[in-house]
């Protein structure tokens, strides 16, 4: 794992992370491994692990999720950069992955101290999932006619 150059103006704190972001450049400290998981990837079938890690830098802190290779490569305490990354979000969750085209690299300056009081993980938190709307028990349209399930037919694309 070759050591980062890092330019100032290019660097994004935790704490500024959006879902569905790319990040240029972001540096971080390693905390701790939360769980580590062997997956079967659907569209090639090839199993791989998969571990979440949580990170930490002076703004605040996150989940990092890293494939395979990379988990050997990171130590507990240690300062890291991504370079080419992104923000996703899973289960009500944000994460931090280093993705198919960036680049995990350990980093030439030290994050000495961390925020633990906020956690950019969980943003969602305290919202409820969004509810589909219900059904109408009288089955009716939107134009005011009965829908075919209550006049006695089979719904629209059960036949």
């Amino acid at each position: 794992m070759s050591e980062a150059v890092e330019a100032p103006h290019e660097r994004t704190l935790i704490a500024n992370l959006t879902p569905r972001l790319r990040v240029k450049l972001i540096r971080f400290k390693m905390l701790e491994v939360e769980s580590q998981r062997e997956v079967i990837v659907k569209s090639t079938g090839r199993m791989h692990r998969v571990a979440e890690v949580r990170v930490a830098d002076e703004s605040a802190k996150i989940l990092l999720t890293i494939w395979d290779n990379d988990i050997e490569l990171i130590e507990t305490g240690k300062s890291y950069v991504i370079r080419n990354g992104y923000v996703n979000e899973f289960s009500y969750r944000m994460r931090l992955t280093r993705g198919q085209f960036g680049e995990l690299l350990l980093s030439e300056t030290p994050v000495e101290t961390v925020n633990d009081s906020c956690d950019m993980s969980k943003p969602f938190a305290g919202k409820k999932p969004k509810k589909k709307r219900e059904r109408s028990e009288k089955g009716r349209t939107f134009r005011g006619t009965q829908k075919r399930e209550s006049r006695g037919y089979c719904s629209w694309k059960s036949f």
